[in-house]
Protein backbone atom coordinates (compact mmCIF):
# COMPACT_ATOMS: atom_id res chain seq x y z
CA UNK A 1 0.00 0.00 0.00
CA UNK A 2 1.58 3.34 -1.05
CA UNK A 3 2.48 5.76 1.70
CA UNK A 4 0.90 9.17 2.17
CA UNK A 5 4.20 10.76 1.05
CA UNK A 6 4.16 8.79 -2.22
CA UNK A 7 0.56 9.85 -2.97
CA UNK A 8 1.38 13.50 -2.28
CA UNK A 9 4.40 13.36 -4.61
CA UNK A 10 2.31 11.82 -7.37
CA UNK A 11 -0.21 14.67 -7.13
CA UNK A 12 2.55 17.25 -7.37
CA UNK A 13 4.04 15.61 -10.44
CA UNK A 14 0.69 15.37 -12.30
CA UNK A 15 0.57 17.74 -15.33
CA UNK A 16 -1.44 20.99 -14.85
CA UNK A 17 -4.80 21.21 -16.65
CA UNK A 18 -4.67 23.70 -19.59
CA UNK A 19 -7.46 26.08 -20.73
CA UNK A 20 -9.53 24.79 -23.59
CA UNK A 21 -9.99 26.87 -26.73
CA UNK A 22 -13.63 27.43 -25.80
CA UNK A 23 -12.67 28.81 -22.40
CA UNK A 24 -10.13 31.17 -23.95
CA UNK A 25 -12.73 32.46 -26.42
CA UNK A 26 -15.22 33.03 -23.63
CA UNK A 27 -12.68 35.01 -21.59
CA UNK A 28 -11.65 37.06 -24.64
CA UNK A 29 -15.30 37.77 -25.42
CA UNK A 30 -15.94 38.99 -21.87
CA UNK A 31 -12.86 41.22 -22.03
CA UNK A 32 -14.00 42.73 -25.35
CA UNK A 33 -17.46 43.43 -23.97
CA UNK A 34 -15.96 45.10 -20.90
CA UNK A 35 -13.66 47.19 -23.12
CA UNK A 36 -16.57 48.34 -25.28
CA UNK A 37 -18.70 49.18 -22.25
CA UNK A 38 -15.77 51.09 -20.72
CA UNK A 39 -15.23 53.06 -23.94
CA UNK A 40 -18.94 53.89 -24.15
CA UNK A 41 -19.02 54.96 -20.51
CA UNK A 42 -15.90 57.11 -20.85
CA UNK A 43 -17.28 58.68 -24.05
CA UNK A 44 -20.60 59.45 -22.39
CA UNK A 45 -18.91 60.91 -19.33
CA UNK A 46 -16.74 63.09 -21.59
CA UNK A 47 -19.72 64.33 -23.60
CA UNK A 48 -21.73 64.97 -20.44
CA UNK A 49 -18.82 66.88 -18.90
CA UNK A 50 -18.44 69.01 -22.02
CA UNK A 51 -22.16 69.80 -22.05
CA UNK A 52 -22.19 70.60 -18.33
CA UNK A 53 -19.19 72.90 -18.77
CA UNK A 54 -20.92 74.74 -21.63
CA UNK A 55 -24.19 75.07 -19.71
CA UNK A 56 -22.46 76.45 -16.64
CA UNK A 57 -20.64 78.95 -18.85
CA UNK A 58 -23.89 80.17 -20.40
CA UNK A 59 -25.53 80.48 -16.96
CA UNK A 60 -22.55 82.49 -15.71
CA UNK A 61 -22.76 84.85 -18.71
CA UNK A 62 -26.49 85.32 -18.14
CA UNK A 63 -25.92 86.11 -14.49
CA UNK A 64 -23.29 88.71 -15.43
CA UNK A 65 -25.63 90.33 -17.97
CA UNK A 66 -28.44 90.51 -15.42
CA UNK A 67 -26.14 92.17 -12.88
CA UNK A 68 -25.01 94.75 -15.45
CA UNK A 69 -28.63 95.52 -16.42
CA UNK A 70 -29.48 96.26 -12.78
CA UNK A 71 -26.27 98.19 -12.12
CA UNK A 72 -26.57 100.40 -15.21
CA UNK A 73 -30.38 100.62 -15.30
CA UNK A 74 -30.15 99.38 -18.88
CA UNK A 75 -31.35 96.71 -21.28
CA UNK A 76 -28.66 94.05 -21.63
CA UNK A 77 -28.80 90.90 -23.71
CA UNK A 78 -26.82 87.71 -24.16
CA UNK A 79 -26.61 86.39 -27.69
CA UNK A 80 -24.76 83.59 -29.46
CA UNK A 81 -22.62 83.75 -32.59
CA UNK A 82 -20.32 81.47 -34.55
CA UNK A 83 -16.82 82.47 -33.45
CA UNK A 84 -14.54 84.06 -36.07
CA UNK A 85 -11.05 82.86 -36.83
CA UNK A 86 -8.48 84.60 -34.65
CA UNK A 87 -6.88 86.16 -37.74
CA UNK A 88 -10.03 87.62 -39.29
CA UNK A 89 -13.59 88.43 -38.24
CA UNK A 90 -14.72 87.52 -41.76
CA UNK A 91 -13.53 83.91 -41.58
CA UNK A 92 -15.40 81.42 -39.34
CA UNK A 93 -13.38 79.28 -36.97
CA UNK A 94 -12.78 75.64 -37.87
CA UNK A 95 -14.06 73.48 -36.26
CA UNK A 96 -17.00 75.75 -35.41
CA UNK A 97 -17.20 77.27 -31.94
CA UNK A 98 -20.14 79.22 -30.50
CA UNK A 99 -19.38 82.47 -28.71
CA UNK A 100 -21.48 83.91 -25.90
CA UNK A 101 -21.60 87.72 -26.19
CA UNK A 102 -22.95 90.23 -23.65
CA UNK A 103 -24.25 93.45 -25.22
CA UNK A 104 -26.01 96.61 -24.03
CA UNK A 105 -28.60 98.77 -25.79
CA UNK A 106 -27.15 102.08 -26.91
CA UNK A 107 -30.53 103.81 -26.83
CA UNK A 108 -30.53 104.05 -30.63
CA UNK A 109 -33.32 102.81 -32.90
CA UNK A 110 -32.71 102.73 -36.64
CA UNK A 111 -35.43 102.49 -39.31
CA UNK A 112 -35.58 102.48 -43.11
CA UNK A 113 -35.92 106.26 -42.85
CA UNK A 114 -32.61 106.61 -41.04
CA UNK A 115 -29.78 108.11 -43.11
CA UNK A 116 -27.45 105.25 -44.03
CA UNK A 117 -23.81 105.35 -45.18
CA UNK A 118 -22.88 104.34 -48.72
CA UNK A 119 -23.04 100.59 -49.16
CA UNK A 120 -25.33 100.07 -46.15
CA UNK A 121 -28.95 99.04 -46.55
CA UNK A 122 -31.97 98.68 -44.31
CA UNK A 123 -35.15 96.63 -44.75
CA UNK A 124 -37.21 98.16 -47.50
CA UNK A 125 -40.48 98.72 -45.63
CA UNK A 126 -41.21 101.12 -42.79
CA UNK A 127 -42.43 98.54 -40.30
CA UNK A 128 -38.97 97.22 -39.35
CA UNK A 129 -37.13 98.87 -36.46
CA UNK A 130 -33.66 97.92 -35.25
CA UNK A 131 -32.46 98.46 -31.67
CA UNK A 132 -28.69 98.84 -31.69
CA UNK A 133 -26.74 96.78 -29.16
CA UNK A 134 -22.97 96.79 -28.75
CA UNK A 135 -20.72 94.49 -26.70
CA UNK A 136 -20.32 95.63 -23.10
CA UNK A 137 -16.80 97.04 -22.61
CA UNK A 138 -14.69 94.94 -20.30
CA UNK A 139 -16.88 91.84 -20.64
CA UNK A 140 -15.11 89.39 -22.94
CA UNK A 141 -17.02 86.86 -25.00
CA UNK A 142 -17.06 83.24 -23.86
CA UNK A 143 -16.20 80.35 -26.18
CA UNK A 144 -18.26 77.22 -25.66
CA UNK A 145 -16.61 73.82 -26.14
CA UNK A 146 -16.40 72.87 -29.80
CA UNK A 147 -19.53 71.14 -31.06
CA UNK A 148 -21.88 72.58 -28.42
CA UNK A 149 -24.67 74.87 -29.65
CA UNK A 150 -27.45 76.88 -27.97
CA UNK A 151 -31.09 76.75 -29.06
CA UNK A 152 -34.17 78.83 -28.32
CA UNK A 153 -37.88 78.07 -28.79
CA UNK A 154 -39.49 79.34 -31.98
CA UNK A 155 -42.21 81.44 -30.38
CA UNK A 156 -41.11 84.26 -32.65
CA UNK A 157 -42.21 82.18 -35.68
CA UNK A 158 -45.83 81.95 -34.59
CA UNK A 159 -48.55 83.57 -36.69
CA UNK A 160 -52.32 83.30 -36.56
CA UNK A 161 -52.00 80.57 -39.19
CA UNK A 162 -49.46 78.45 -37.32
CA UNK A 163 -50.40 78.77 -33.65
CA UNK A 164 -49.52 75.56 -31.84
CA UNK A 165 -47.13 74.44 -34.60
CA UNK A 166 -44.12 76.72 -34.93
CA UNK A 167 -43.75 77.26 -31.19
CA UNK A 168 -42.84 73.63 -30.56
CA UNK A 169 -39.65 73.87 -32.62
CA UNK A 170 -36.15 74.95 -31.61
CA UNK A 171 -33.90 77.30 -33.57
CA UNK A 172 -30.14 77.56 -33.29
CA UNK A 173 -26.95 78.93 -34.85
CA UNK A 174 -25.93 78.14 -38.45
CA UNK A 175 -23.20 75.89 -39.83
CA UNK A 176 -21.23 77.79 -42.45
CA UNK A 177 -19.78 76.39 -45.65
CA UNK A 178 -17.34 78.25 -47.85
CA UNK A 179 -13.76 78.76 -48.93
CA UNK A 180 -11.27 80.41 -46.57
CA UNK A 181 -7.95 81.97 -47.53
CA UNK A 182 -6.03 82.98 -44.43
CA UNK A 183 -2.88 83.59 -46.47
CA UNK A 184 -4.47 86.54 -48.28
CA UNK A 185 -4.02 90.10 -46.99
CA UNK A 186 -6.54 90.60 -45.51
CA UNK A 187 -7.82 87.00 -45.14
CA UNK A 188 -10.88 86.22 -47.25
CA UNK A 189 -13.91 83.97 -47.03
CA UNK A 190 -16.33 83.18 -49.84
CA UNK A 191 -19.58 81.67 -48.50
CA UNK A 192 -21.21 78.73 -50.25
CA UNK A 193 -24.88 79.34 -49.48
CA UNK A 194 -25.94 76.14 -51.24
CA UNK A 195 -24.09 74.10 -48.58
CA UNK A 196 -24.54 76.39 -45.59
CA UNK A 197 -27.08 75.43 -42.93
CA UNK A 198 -29.31 78.45 -42.29
CA UNK A 199 -29.63 79.40 -38.63
CA UNK A 200 -30.99 82.14 -36.41
CA UNK A 201 -29.56 84.69 -34.02
CA UNK A 202 -31.24 84.17 -30.65
CA UNK A 203 -30.78 85.95 -27.35
CA UNK A 204 -32.09 86.61 -23.85
CA UNK A 205 -32.64 90.21 -22.76
CA UNK A 206 -32.73 91.54 -19.21
CA UNK A 207 -34.51 94.74 -18.28
CA UNK A 208 -33.32 97.34 -15.73
CA UNK A 209 -35.14 95.43 -12.99
CA UNK A 210 -33.18 92.25 -13.77
CA UNK A 211 -36.13 90.33 -15.15
CA UNK A 212 -36.19 88.69 -18.57
CA UNK A 213 -37.86 90.98 -21.10
CA UNK A 214 -39.45 90.06 -24.41
CA UNK A 215 -39.43 93.68 -25.57
CA UNK A 216 -38.69 97.17 -24.35
CA UNK A 217 -41.45 99.16 -22.68
CA UNK A 218 -41.59 101.76 -25.43
CA UNK A 219 -41.69 99.32 -28.35
CA UNK A 220 -44.11 100.18 -31.13
CA UNK A 221 -46.51 97.35 -31.99
CA UNK A 222 -48.59 98.95 -34.75
CA UNK A 223 -47.34 101.44 -37.30
CA UNK A 224 -49.57 100.84 -40.30
CA UNK A 225 -53.36 100.96 -40.35
CA UNK A 226 -53.82 100.21 -44.06
CA UNK A 227 -56.08 97.18 -44.39
CA UNK A 228 -54.19 95.73 -47.34
CA UNK A 229 -50.82 95.65 -45.56
CA UNK A 230 -49.28 94.05 -42.52
CA UNK A 231 -49.88 96.37 -39.59
CA UNK A 232 -47.46 94.60 -37.26
CA UNK A 233 -44.12 96.28 -36.64
CA UNK A 234 -40.96 94.23 -36.32
CA UNK A 235 -38.97 95.77 -33.47
CA UNK A 236 -35.80 93.73 -33.02
CA UNK A 237 -32.41 94.12 -31.39
CA UNK A 238 -29.27 93.61 -33.47
CA UNK A 239 -25.64 93.23 -32.45
CA UNK A 240 -23.53 95.86 -34.18
CA UNK A 241 -20.29 93.89 -34.47
CA UNK A 242 -18.86 95.98 -37.32
CA UNK A 243 -19.64 99.34 -35.69
CA UNK A 244 -21.47 100.90 -38.66
CA UNK A 245 -24.66 101.44 -36.65
CA UNK A 246 -26.95 99.30 -38.78
CA UNK A 247 -28.00 95.65 -39.16
CA UNK A 248 -26.58 93.64 -42.05
CA UNK A 249 -27.80 90.60 -43.99
CA UNK A 250 -24.61 89.77 -45.88
CA UNK A 251 -24.95 88.71 -49.51
CA UNK A 252 -27.85 86.29 -49.18
CA UNK A 253 -31.30 87.28 -50.39
CA UNK A 254 -34.23 84.90 -49.93
CA UNK A 255 -36.26 86.51 -52.69
CA UNK A 256 -36.46 89.54 -54.96
CA UNK A 257 -39.78 90.98 -53.81
CA UNK A 258 -39.05 93.58 -51.10
CA UNK A 259 -40.69 91.66 -48.22
CA UNK A 260 -38.53 88.64 -49.04
CA UNK A 261 -35.47 90.83 -49.13
CA UNK A 262 -36.42 91.89 -45.62
CA UNK A 263 -36.57 88.25 -44.57
CA UNK A 264 -32.80 88.04 -45.12
CA UNK A 265 -32.28 90.31 -42.10
CA UNK A 266 -34.05 87.78 -39.86
CA UNK A 267 -31.80 84.80 -40.69
CA UNK A 268 -28.18 84.05 -39.86
CA UNK A 269 -26.23 82.34 -42.67
CA UNK A 270 -22.99 84.28 -43.16
CA UNK A 271 -20.12 85.14 -40.80
CA UNK A 272 -20.56 88.91 -41.19
CA UNK A 273 -24.34 88.92 -40.68
CA UNK A 274 -25.57 91.44 -38.11
CA UNK A 275 -29.19 90.47 -38.47
CA UNK A 276 -32.05 90.79 -36.04
CA UNK A 277 -31.94 88.79 -32.82
CA UNK A 278 -34.97 86.76 -31.78
CA UNK A 279 -35.55 87.11 -28.04
CA UNK A 280 -36.48 83.87 -26.26
CA UNK A 281 -37.74 83.16 -22.72
CA UNK A 282 -35.51 80.12 -22.07
CA UNK A 283 -32.60 78.23 -23.66
CA UNK A 284 -31.36 74.73 -24.42
CA UNK A 285 -27.68 73.78 -24.60
CA UNK A 286 -26.96 70.66 -26.67
CA UNK A 287 -24.24 68.69 -28.42
CA UNK A 288 -24.59 69.49 -32.13
CA UNK A 289 -21.85 66.99 -33.05
CA UNK A 290 -23.90 64.20 -31.50
CA UNK A 291 -27.06 65.39 -33.26
CA UNK A 292 -25.25 65.16 -36.61
CA UNK A 293 -24.43 61.53 -35.91
CA UNK A 294 -28.06 60.73 -35.23
CA UNK A 295 -29.62 62.39 -38.29
CA UNK A 296 -28.83 62.77 -41.99
CA UNK A 297 -27.37 66.27 -41.83
CA UNK A 298 -26.97 66.38 -45.63
CA UNK A 299 -30.67 67.26 -45.66
CA UNK A 300 -29.97 70.36 -43.59
CA UNK A 301 -28.03 72.26 -46.25
CA UNK A 302 -29.14 75.06 -48.52
CA UNK A 303 -31.21 78.24 -48.23
CA UNK A 304 -34.30 76.55 -46.76
CA UNK A 305 -36.14 78.83 -44.33
CA UNK A 306 -39.66 77.38 -44.37
CA UNK A 307 -42.82 79.40 -43.91
CA UNK A 308 -45.47 80.20 -41.31
CA UNK A 309 -48.39 79.32 -43.53
CA UNK A 310 -50.68 81.76 -45.28
CA UNK A 311 -54.14 82.36 -46.69
CA UNK A 312 -54.64 83.39 -50.29
CA UNK A 313 -57.31 83.42 -52.96
CA UNK A 314 -56.45 79.80 -53.77
CA UNK A 315 -56.75 78.56 -50.18
CA UNK A 316 -54.64 77.92 -47.11
CA UNK A 317 -50.96 76.96 -47.29
CA UNK A 318 -49.82 75.17 -44.11
CA UNK A 319 -46.51 75.98 -42.41
CA UNK A 320 -43.35 74.24 -43.66
CA UNK A 321 -40.55 73.51 -41.21
CA UNK A 322 -36.98 72.98 -42.53
CA UNK A 323 -35.60 69.48 -41.98
CA UNK A 324 -32.72 70.88 -39.92
CA UNK A 325 -35.17 72.51 -37.51
CA UNK A 326 -37.27 69.35 -37.30
CA UNK A 327 -34.31 67.06 -36.54
CA UNK A 328 -32.59 69.40 -34.11
CA UNK A 329 -35.88 69.97 -32.28
CA UNK A 330 -36.27 66.22 -31.72
CA UNK A 331 -32.72 65.97 -30.41
CA UNK A 332 -33.05 69.01 -28.12
CA UNK A 333 -36.29 67.66 -26.67
CA UNK A 334 -34.49 64.45 -25.69
CA UNK A 335 -30.88 65.41 -24.98
CA UNK A 336 -30.15 68.94 -23.80
CA UNK A 337 -29.62 71.05 -20.73
CA UNK A 338 -32.36 73.63 -20.17
CA UNK A 339 -31.74 77.09 -18.78
CA UNK A 340 -34.79 78.78 -17.31
CA UNK A 341 -35.35 82.04 -15.45
CA UNK A 342 -37.15 82.95 -12.27
CA UNK A 343 -40.34 84.70 -13.29
CA UNK A 344 -40.07 87.41 -10.65
CA UNK A 345 -36.32 87.99 -10.37
CA UNK A 346 -34.87 86.85 -13.71
CA UNK A 347 -32.20 84.75 -11.98
CA UNK A 348 -31.04 82.02 -14.41
CA UNK A 349 -30.78 78.39 -13.44
CA UNK A 350 -30.51 74.92 -14.93
CA UNK A 351 -34.00 73.45 -15.20
CA UNK A 352 -35.41 70.04 -16.03
CA UNK A 353 -36.27 68.92 -19.55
Amino acid sequence: MPSARTSSSARRLAPARAFTLLELLVVMGIMMILAVLTAISVGKVTRDAKLANATNGVVAALGTARAIAIRDNAFVLVTFRVAPDRQSRQVPRTPPVIQVITARWTGEVVTPDSPVPTGVEMPSTRDVYGQRFVPVPGVPSRDLPSGVYVAGPGFFRVSSNSTGLSDKYWFTQPAFAGTSNLAATPPTYVPNLALTEVGNAIGVMFGPDGRVASRMDNDVTEVDNVDSSDGNAWVKPFLDTDGNGFPSRGTSVFGTFPPLQNVSFFYYDEPLDNGFIDLVPYLAVFNMSEAREKFNSSLWKGPVIGSLGSFSATGYTPPTIPQRVQDISKFVDEQSDRITFNRYTGVPGIGSK
